[in-house]
């Protein structure tokens, strides 16, 4: 059993943030890209070039949103304690209007660290996930056999 402090949603947005764009960053680019080859015709698709920069990043931010309005972004934020059961991973959250929630492990895709939280991502949506907090361990032990209980459970 591990008592999980909540992360805040900066980190949570930020871990977001990073799995959205190492998949999407060559999409967001592309239209910048040609802008700025186009430099060689005129040079005012400089500035074009710089409007679809701004452009692509405005547009990403309600996507991102999008995918952190989840319920599942709430059992990273909110204080809970995580058990390891046969079924899953088990979340009692100590707020009561939130109830008990077990994670199945056919659920769980994979497991990585990020932002000293180790993310579990789940097989629900590509940018659905577990962020547990590296310090929610008592130790480096205690993190190694979490890990590995996880990664027997999921493969």
């Amino acid at each position: 059993m591990i008592d999980v402090n909540s992360i805040s949603s900066g980190t949570y947005m930020s871990i977001l943030y990073r799995l959205f764009f190492v998949r999407w960053w060559w999409i967001l680019l592309l239209p910048v890209a040609l802008c700025l080859a186009l430099i060689a015709v005129d040079t005012r698709f400089a500035f074009v070039a710089l409007i679809v920069a701004m452009a692509m990043v405005i547009l990403s931010f309600p996507l991102l949103y999008y995918f952190a309005l989840t319920q599942e972004s709430r059992w990273s934020i909110l204080e809970k304690t995580v058990t390891i059961t046969d079924e899953g991973l088990q979340l009692d959250f100590t707020n009561e209007k939130m109830r008990q929630h077990i994670i199945l492990w056919r659920e769980i895709a994979s497991s990585t660290a990020l932002n000293h939280c180790l993310v579990l991502r789940l097989k629900k949506n590509r940018y659905t996930f577990l962020a547990i907090p590296l310090d929610a361990f008592s130790g480096e032990d205690d993190l190694r056999q979490f890990v590995v209980t996880i990664r027997e459970r999921i493969n």
